[in-house]
Parts: structure tokens; sequence; C-alpha cells
């Protein structure tokens, strides 16, 4: 007699797994780094903290100019937002359906760590960037199924050929839409971040710790409601 196999139950752990985050709760998060971008900029004199495709192109000029120095600072920044991601991963994967809670806390606590840090240190990357170049990187892997926080070239690409597909009714105008807002957050976070810092100095950095927190404890509720 022939029967059919009984379906085995699905693991615990694809249970956890947190479902897709809606894609317009990204846009505070790209407006948070464009913030936090131009307040490095402006306060470690012209380094990216979360744009780190300029920060390879700067990297790559400097080597060319046997700028050792800079070099070695502008590498150490690719390695610290690398190694931001990766650890935003490894927490993310471990909280589960806690995973934007974990990550924007522990982004809160290294812009925090930044804000309270020296304003100068013995070498040519200053001390506030060891906190606020990981919290970008870790940004990145704040939200379930939306990468690629920081990444607005890419953005504003998908929201012209989205556009295209739109008009030519093969795509919904939300989804272009929601890549345009990205980049309209990034300048706008970063119209922030260079009047914070023209203004507050040093202090800039309470403003878009205060969003992070802000951003997990409503995380924290989403997750509650879940």
């Amino acid at each position: 007699m022939n029967e059919k196999p009984t379906p085995l139950p699905p693991p615990a752990a694809a249970a956890a797994t947190p479902r897709p985050a809606n894609p317009w709760a990204a846009v505070p998060l790209v407006a948070l780094a464009g913030c936090v971008d131009a307040i490095g900029w402006l306060r470690f004199d012209q380094l990216f903290v979360s744009f780190i495709s300029g920060t390879s192109t700067m990297l790559g000029i400097a080597a060319a100019e046997a700028d050792h120095a800079r070099a070695a600072a502008l590498g150490t920044v690719v390695g610290l937002f690398a190694a931001g991601a990766l650890l935003g991963a490894l927490l993310g994967t471990a909280a589960g359906r806690w995973r934007s809670v974990a990550v924007l806390g522990t982004v809160t606590l290294l812009l925090a760590a930044a804000l309270l840090a020296p304003p100068a240190g013995g070498w040519e990357l200053p001390p506030a960037a060891w906190g606020m170049v990981p919290a970008m990187g870790m940004l990145n892997t704040a939200l379930p199924g939306v990468g690629g926080v920081t990444f607005v070239t890419g953005a504003l690409s998908r929201a012209m050929e989205g556009l295209v597909l739109a008009l030519l009714g093969r795509a919904r105008h939300g989804a272009w839409a929601q890549q345009a807002a990205c980049w309209g957050a990034m300048v706008g976070g970063a119209l922030l971040g260079g009047a914070l810092q023209t203004r507050w100095g040093d202090a800039a950095l309470a403003v878009p710790a205060s969003g992070a927190m802000l951003a997990a404890l409503l995380a924290a509720l989403a997750a509650l409601r879940d």
C-alpha cells in the first residue's frame, strides 16, 4: 500500500525568520546615514563614513600618490564599515524577529560612543570615526529583506529604471517612487547634518544618535505587535 510521506514541520529557526520589511521603512534610515556622513565629512576634513564608494575612490588616489598614511586611514575606514556590516548580519540573524531592534540599538550605542570620543587622536583616523563608520556599516543590515541602505547611487539608478517600466505599464509607480525618495532622503539628511555640524560642532552627532534610538524603539513596538 502506497502512502504519501507525512510532511515535516518547518524548523523552528525558519519560523522565527522575520518577514521582509516595508521598503519605505528604509527612507528615514537613509536620511540618518546622510546626516552622519555629512557630519563626518565636515568634522574629519573630507572623510566619508557611510559613502564607501567615495572612500574607495579616495583610497585609490592616495595609493597612487604614495600618501601611505592617508591610504592606511582610508583602508581602515573600508575595513571598519565591512566589520560593522558583518557584525550587523550576525546580530540580526541571531535576533530573529528582533533583528531591527538589536541592530538599531547597537547603532545607537556606537554613535553615542562616537559622540563621547575625544576630538583628536594620535593617528590620521579620528577616534570618533571608529564608532561612526561601523555604525553605518551595521545600519545596512537593520531591515530584513532591504539591503544597501546607504547605497544611494543604486537607488537612483533603480528609480529611473523603475520609472520607465511604470510608464510602460510593466511595474508599479510605488517602486520607483520609493527609490527616488531614498535619494531625496540622503540629500535631506546631508543638509541637516551639514547645518548641525556648522552650528553645534562635535555635539551635532547627538541628533542622529537620538534618531537611531527612536528608530530602535519604533522597531521594538513593531516587533511586539507581531
